[in-house]
């Protein structure tokens, strides 16, 4: 009878009842039920933590992604399976007053289009084009504060996306560059990338399944090495810098977007992150050793309903 009364318990919060409802549907992973329920992350993943634990919920890894879905009855304690019975039956014909199934098909149609459901854009912590164009401002120097120093146009830069994921960045770089490297170490993210770059008709993107941090490139072949939320996922981001370093032609620069240090650990196993973000001053040390000089650094306000600050930092090579 404990484990009945623990069950109801679960089912009379609304989130919790709205999570089912969605993943009675198809299977969804934390990030896709953050867009459509419109929730910080770490308030749906303690919801999800608690449908776990009573055995309601059954995970699936897809790569770096875990889905959600209902459990199976067999999974669940014998004096539970009327009830989840009635439940499942219920929840497929439940009102939808919040309009999550809209949402829903919007994100599974997002799912589709990037070809297998990683649709950083819309998935990854902080990742906005708030950031993105302040990013920006540095390399094109609309900002006497952070001039950039390059005299001629920038449809002559050969750009490096270090991390570059499903492309989303890449192909905005494309459109300023005489070339743009992307680079990931997961070539099923890449295959993203190339469905992306053809579908956009691009011909000065180049795509590399490689290390970020141990290139093939030709020293000195790079004016601008971009770092969009690559760095917390290596094991060296001091590493990372050197090889930026060395990839670059003198003068060129290193630009950098990335997570403020935080305390939301649950990134770790969920999205598969190495680092809490960093501090401005880790940043700066790191391409201080790398020899780059001209150092820039500078945190993003954090903005409504956002869970993750942004630094935003720039150095020159020697």
């Amino acid at each position: 009878m404990s484990s009945i009364a623990q069950v109801l318990r679960l089912l009379g919060d609304d989130t919790r009842l709205r999570i089912l409802i969605l993943v009675s549907q198809t299977p969804l992973n934390v990030s896709e039920l953050t867009t459509i329920l419109g929730m910080a992350q770490s308030g749906i993943s303690r919801h999800l933590s608690h449908l776990r634990k009573m055995k309601l919920l059954q995970e699936r890894k897809e790569g770096i992604w875990t889905y959600y879905q209902l459990a199976q009855k067999e999974s669940l304690e014998s004096e539970l399976h009327l009830l989840w019975n009635y439940l499942q039956e219920q929840l497929s014909n439940m009102k939808d007053p919040n309009n999550d199934r809209v949402r829903l098909h919007e994100v599974l149609r997002q799912r589709g289009i990037s070809g297998g459901g990683l649709n950083e854009k819309l998935l990854e912590p902080g990742q906005s084009w708030f950031a993105w164009s302040c990013l920006l401002g540095i390399l094109l120097g609309q900002n006497d504060e952070r001039k950039s120093g390059f005299d001629s146009g920038t449809s002559e830069l050969e750009i490096i996306d270090l991390g570059c994921g499903d492309g989303t960045l890449t192909v905005e770089m494309a459109k300023f560059a005489k070339q743009v490297v992307g680079v990931d170490f997961n070539p099923d993210i890449l295959a993203s990338a190339r469905q992306r770059i053809d579908r956009l008709g691009l011909q000065n993107v180049r795509l590399l399944s490689e290390d970020v941090s141990n290139l093939s490139l030709v020293s000195e072949s790079m004016d601008v090495v971009f770092f969009s939320q690559s760095l917390h996922h290596l094991d060296d981001p001091q590493r990372g810098f050197q090889e930026a370093a060395r990839i670059l032609r003198p003068g060129g620069l290193v630009l950098v977007m990335e997570l403020a240090a935080h305390t939301e650990d649950w990134v770790l196993e969920k999205l598969g992150h190495k680092w809490l973000g960093f501090e401005k001053k880790t940043l700066l040390d790191y391409m201080e050793t790398a020899k780059f000089n001209n150092l820039h650094s500078e945190k993003l306000p954090l903005r409504r309903e956002e869970l993750f600050q942004i630094i935003l930092s720039a150095g020159r090579k020697t």
